[in-house]
């Protein structure tokens, strides 16, 4: 492989400056997209705001995926369907319905990895609703004694 020097380098770069960038042509400058864009908003009546009928629920359904290891697992698309589908479940009581099917099948996921996600949540939250601060102590130390007996 052959190196360049200096001046073929220079000469390189000023052909390339001036012809190169030259021939590239876009069919639409900066106004027409301006144009297109103003056009497209007042398609949608400038209406911007988009409200999530779960927005509150899925939130707190992924805060609590932080306080676990999950979120170094699993992808964050994966927590998200989870906690789509958690706060649907909590929301309509079921996911019987023929629409959330498809839909969820469209998404092109793996879904033992959106279960495996959910189940986790479920046992989090099952051991958080068992929680009680008396049992701590005691539940410490068997976890010691634990750690322990495996070392």
């Amino acid at each position: 492989m052959a190196q360049l020097t200096a001046n073929e380098l220079v000469y390189l770069k000023i052909y390339f400056t001036n012809h190169v960038s030259s021939e590239i042509r876009f069919p639409y400058d900066v106004p027409d997209i301006a144009e297109c864009e103003s056009y497209l908003l007042e398609e949608m009546k400038f209406y911007l705001v988009v409200y999530h009928p779960y927005q509150v629920l899925i939130e707190s359904i992924i805060n609590d995926s932080f306080k676990t290891d999950m979120v170094f697992v699993y992808p964050p698309h994966v927590i998200a369907i989870a906690a789509l589908f958690l706060s649907r479940v909590v929301d309509q009581g079921n996911q019987s319905d023929v629409e959330a099917q498809q839909w969820y099948a469209d998404l092109n996921v793996d879904v033992t990895d959106v279960l495996q996600v959910v189940d986790e949540l479920l046992a989090i939250y099952e051991v958080w609703t068992g929680y009680v601060d008396e049992k701590m102590p005691d539940m410490v130390s068997r976890y010691i004694a634990d750690i322990a007996a495996s070392c």
